[in-house]
């Protein structure tokens, strides 16, 4: 009997031993064909075949699964196919499954690599940094805006992605309401993605996981990318001094920012502003922002007027504004403050003109 044949016979008998979250399918001197399930989401399918002049040169690889991404499964190839070189020469059916086995148990993190891949595509260029640790299976990132920052180390569960993301301690110094909303906002993204909504139609399909990872991480990025730029829709000047060292942080101050449920971020003096002087439509204020949020807390177009556009062709805000902390849009209230007001200044015009 030659070592293929031993090969093969070694396989039948140890393998489910050797392998334990594994089944045999095929087991020939043609193929050898073996299915590990180590989780739900770390699923594979390992394909050998043994070539011409075996063992002096390398075993045949071929690697299957429904999901984990190809551009992962590309890259172990090459990754198994350097390893199974160093057993030209001897038998290398078992210590190439060993590898496979242990290499998937030692990188959690493989189930993630192709949105880990697309998070560091996205931080290209801006100052941020991903670090995979596959020990914790966890991903540490440090994302930048300007002067601004958010870090944070996102943990992936063993059940992933029918379990989300989580992550507990991070460090932001973006004025607290803009860390609520960042960090809210993204744990609120990682919950959809596992979660059905609350109500569904009879005609929606069935509710399945998404991977949260990708979609989270881009979320805080491309916020924190935005927050630099962002200006307040009533004086134009940037919402967030260039310095966060010059961040304010007192409620009473002026220039403290509030973001509204539209997305753009005022100053509170020009809110105030905003809110208190005419006119005051039936519908409530509007947003004056030149053009819709891409973070908005709303779907595009509620609340808002006859569509009217900018003079650069962009859509404008159209969306009310509201927040869950000020009474902005009580229309009848604002109204009658400033009629009360007026009618104030009109009196001491009044007492001024008749004392001269």
């Amino acid at each position: 009997m030659g070592l293929i044949e031993d090969e093969v016979n070694e396989v039948s008998r140890l393998c489910g031993n050797v392998l334990p979250q594994s089944k045999l399918i095929t087991c020939m001197s043609s193929l050898i064909r073996i299915d590990i399930h180590q989780t739900e989401s770390r699923q594979l399918t390992v394909c050998l075949r043994f070539p011409t002049d075996y063992p002096n040169n390398k075993l045949l690889l071929e690697f299957k699964s429904k999901t984990m991404s190809l551009a992962f499964l590309e890259r172990f190839t090459r990754i198994c196919d350097e390893k199974t070189a160093e057993f030209v020469g001897k038998p290398q059916v078992m210590k190439v499954l060993k590898f496979v086995d242990a290499y998937l148990r030692d990188n959690p993190l493989c189930i993630v690599a192709e949105e880990i891949f697309n998070i560091k595509k996205l931080l290209d260029g801006t100052g941020g940094e991903l670090k995979p640790r596959q020990k914790t299976s966890s991903v540490g990132l440090t994302t930048r805006g300007g002067g601004f920052y958010f870090t944070a180390k996102f943990h992936v569960p063993e059940l992933y992605p029918v379990q989300r993301i989580d992550w507990e301690d991070f460090d932001c110094n973006l004025p607290l309401p803009l860390v609520r909303f960042v960090n809210g906002q993204a744990k609120e993204i990682a919950r959809q993605c596992v979660e059905p909504p609350l109500r569904q139609s009879n005609s929606s399909p069935a509710f399945v996981p998404r991977p949260s990872l990708e979609r989270t991480l881009r979320f805080i990025v491309e916020a924190m990318k935005g927050f630099p730029e962002e200006r307040c829709p009533v004086c134009a000047d940037l919402s967030l001094p260039p310095d966060p060292a010059s961040v304010v942080l007192s409620e009473e101050d002026d220039r403290f920012v509030i973001r509204m449920f539209c997305g753009h971020v005022y100053h509170q003096a020009c809110l105030r502003k905003f809110m208190s002087e005419p006119p005051f439509p039936p519908g409530g204020k509007i947003c004056p922002a030149p053009k819709k949020h891409p973070r908005s807390d709303r779907k595009a177009g509620a609340g808002k007027s006859a569509a009217v556009m900018s003079g650069g062709g962009s859509e404008l805000c159209q969306q009310r504004v509201t927040h869950d902390k000020w009474g902005l849009n009580d229309v009848k209230s604002a109204e009658a403050k400033w009629a009360h007001q007026q009618a104030r200044i009109r009196e001491l015009e009044e007492v001024i003109d008749f004392l001269q």
